[in-house]
């Protein structure tokens, strides 16, 4: 007997998201510990000490976010929804290595579950590849635009005259914030598209278009 066939397909997809999301938050809880917890105990000053300059020390601060060689990896909680198609609940896991200083390039792959309204649930996943451009950035927090594009495969078509095999693409924007040195949070919104360019004609191309939610946790390397 199939495990599908003992556990519901709606506890499979609930269960996938929110072990995702709860992943997040324990590893951000435990970095804010962490990193309250090896701040320097500050001693009495003494008058031979030489004052480190503050500037100096947030503009490196600064300087390690988003600048040319950068290095991070990623894990992001997703779900988009379009009512009368289907419902995608995905994590994505991802690489990223900034060219120039605020744009960085990102390959990595999303895996997951889709509750499909006219088929079966099933899991499905792929390769992708994409951008991001940080347009504005202060000390603690940024603001980016994304593009990604990628290939999925799927247990089962959305629909009976749809294809397994579809082209993933991903758009929009959202915002960082940092929580310790090498940490930092993002979150924002895309516009999910999916189709396999009609490789089988336009009668076995159905679309799908709905709004993306995120959850993201970076950690430079």
């Amino acid at each position: 007997m199939a495990i599908a066939d003992l556990i519901p397909p709606s506890r499979i997809v609930s269960s996938i998201s929110v072990l995702a999301w709860l992943s997040i938050a324990s590893f951000t809880t435990t970095v804010r510990a962490d990193s309250s917890a090896s701040q320097p105990v500050v001693a009495p000053a003494h008058t031979s000490s030489v004052p480190v300059p503050a500037a100096s020390t947030q503009a490196a601060v600064a300087a390690d976010s988003f600048e040319k060689g950068s290095r991070y990896w990623s894990v992001t909680a997703a779900t988009s929804r379009k009512p009368s198609l289907a419902w995608f609940a995905l994590t994505q896991l991802h690489a990223s290595y900034y060219l120039v200083d605020d744009l960085a390039i990102t390959y990595g792959g999303q895996f997951g579950y889709v509750e499909a309204s006219r088929t079966s649930g099933g899991a499905f996943g792929g390769s992708e590849l994409g951008m991001r451009w940080h347009f504005a950035k202060r000390k603690q927090w940024s603001m980016y635009a994304e593009a990604l594009a990628g290939a999925v495969y799927s247990r089962y078509p959305l629909t009976p005259a749809s294809l397994r095999f579809n082209f993933d693409l991903q758009g929009g924007g959202g915002a960082t914030y940092r929580v310790s040195h090498k940490t930092l949070l993002a979150g924002g919104i895309r516009a999910h598209h999916l189709s396999n360019a009609r490789v089988h004609g336009k009668n076995q191309n159905l679309g799908y278009d709905a709004a993306m939610l995120y959850l993201e946790l970076m950690r430079s390397f």
